[in-house]
């Protein structure tokens, strides 16, 4: 039907060659590029350029495949919920998160939807922060567990919870005790930083223009597991919510002191989709289950003062 030869061109057009396209879908070659054909006869263009080496996507080419993406994925999503008419849920779901929500969030969550449906498949990603906005508008995630920003453009906040995002460190820092800090008086200990600033940069250039101060990362890197533990070794100060390090946290390891800058102390975390992208039963199902378990740990994180949890964690 339609799907399977839309299935072979975006095949053929991720792979750039007929013969790669045909081995990895298990069919003759003949077959992927008798489809090929076939659609350029249908639309009157050329849609690949045949090279030595492989193909290439035309400009008509690149156009189609936009529409064909499109139209695989609504065709999935329509199989999966015909598939739950039956009662079973099925499916796969798609989602892209923080890292450290991946870290100490998402495993209990993904184990209880694991449970409560057997027949569902689950994948999770970290995308950097910048690639956020692309990779939601792509069709290929259901929908994100990430930082609200009003520059993501055609995505819509489904939920958001309040945090915020506060300096790391052990409680023997000369700063621990503080009850907020600014980045001008971060800057005057060494601090670690995560590689993909994108969140910080912008709130760093407008406080730093009047302070005059500047930061000059100790450690930098793409990983939280790394810098926690270049945090607890005192090797610097890092900027993060606490969701990444509750248990250093809980277990008085670590402390986190909230940002003064109100880019930082008043972000919040949410649940992003897709404009114009209705998702499948099986996305609105464990979108629910992320939301109702987010809104519990959001309300661990607000606890108020006596309940138990560490200062550096009463808020988000």
């Amino acid at each position: 039907m339609h799907a399977a030869v839309l299935r072979y061109f975006d095949r053929v057009a991720r792979l750039g060659s007929i013969r790669r396209a045909a081995e990895s879908l298990n069919v003759a070659s003949s077959a992927v590029n008798r489809q090929i054909l076939k659609l350029e006869a249908e639309t009157g263009t050329a849609l690949f350029e045949r090279q030595r080496t492989g193909v290439a996507l035309t400009a008509a080419g690149e156009v189609l495949l936009r529409h064909a993406r499109e139209t695989l994925i609504d065709y999935d999503r329509a199989r999966a919920d015909m598939a739950t008419l039956s009662g079973n849920v099925t499916g796969n779901v798609r989602i892209i998160s923080l890292e450290s929500l991946i870290v100490r969030f998402m495993p209990r969550v993904v184990a209880e939807i694991a449970e409560a449906y057997p027949q569902l498949t689950l994948t999770v990603v970290v995308v950097d922060p910048s690639a956020i906005t692309d990779e939601l508008r792509s069709g290929r995630n259901d929908f994100g567990v990430l930082f609200v920003d009003k520059r993501h453009s055609r995505v819509d906040v489904a939920e958001s919870y309040p945090t915020a995002i506060g300096a790391v460190m052990r409680p023997d820092h000369p700063l621990a005790s503080r009850r907020k800090l600014t980045l001008t008086e971060c800057a005057k200990h060494p601090v670690v930083m995560l590689n993909d600033r994108w969140l910080l940069d912008g709130v760093m250039a407008a406080e730093f223009a009047g302070s005059g101060a500047r930061i000059a990362p100790r450690f930098v890197s793409n990983s939280i597991d790394f810098m926690r533990q270049i945090i607890l070794s005192g090797l610097g100060i890092g900027f993060f919510t606490p969701i990444g390090f509750l248990d250093e946290i809980a277990r008085g390891e670590l402390v986190h002191v909230p940002l003064a800058e109100s880019g930082l102390a008043d972000s919040a975390i949410g649940i992003l989709v897709p404009q114009d992208r209705r998702p499948t039963l099986a996305g609105r199902i464990v979108m629910d289950m992320v939301a109702v378990r987010l809104r519990e740990f959001a309300a661990t994180m607000n606890r108020p003062a006596g309940s138990g949890r560490p200062r550096g964690a009463r808020k988000r």
